[in-house]
């Protein structure tokens, strides 16, 4: 690992395909979870590659653990710099008083799948600060940082995921009931 750092801080093209092939499913997946949208996300996976090799130069990163981290948070950036773009946020700037925190509870025979298909329908929004809160682990106040949006925005779009999140998985549910006793 340090020989392919060494060669990827010198913008060597083989080190940086060497690269690719090792990171790129994980990071393309990092950017489908926030553009929902196989072609957005290979475009924005390729723009997250261009700046990884542009700034790898300038870190101080000697471990494959930090890379896999740093790179990871550049593919989210580049993913929230094109929903930006995109002003996906402003469709519902409704302030809120505070949030209690709701709880998803989904059955053991959800499967994961089910789970990622409802996360790619809820509405951009919605689905980006499910992300970065549930699954990336940021704090309200980072991620209304990172989107340019109010605190409140960002505990009500997840607030609101959540709802939307929890209806879908109690129709799965039910789908699921209907399947077993039709089998019985």
């Amino acid at each position: 690992m340090k020989k392919l750092l060494r060669d990827l801080k010198k913008k060597k093209h083989k080190a940086q395909h060497e690269l690719f092939k090792m990171y790129g499913d994980f990071l393309y997946r990092v950017c489908y979870r926030y553009m929902a949208n196989r072609d957005d996300a290979h475009e924005v996976l390729s723009k997250a590659f261009v700046n990884i090799f542009e700034k790898l130069a300038d870190t101080d990163i000697e471990t494959e653990v930090v890379l896999k981290s740093w790179m990871k948070k550049v593919a989210i950036n580049q993913s929230l710099m094109e929903l930006r773009k995109r002003k996906v946020f402003y469709a519902e700037l409704e302030l809120i008083e505070e949030i209690a925190e709701d709880t998803i509870s989904a059955d053991q025979a959800l499967l994961e799948a089910d789970l990622m298909q409802m996360l790619f329908e809820l509405p951009d929004g919605y689905r980006t600060v499910f992300s970065l809160y549930v699954i990336e682990g940021f704090k309200h106040d980072e991620i209304a940082q990172k989107l340019d949006i109010s605190v409140n925005t960002s505990k009500s779009q997840l607030r609101k995921a959540r709802l939307q999140l929890q209806q879908m998985i109690n129709k799965t549910e039910i789908r699921y009931e209907e399947v077993r006793r039709t089998r019985n």
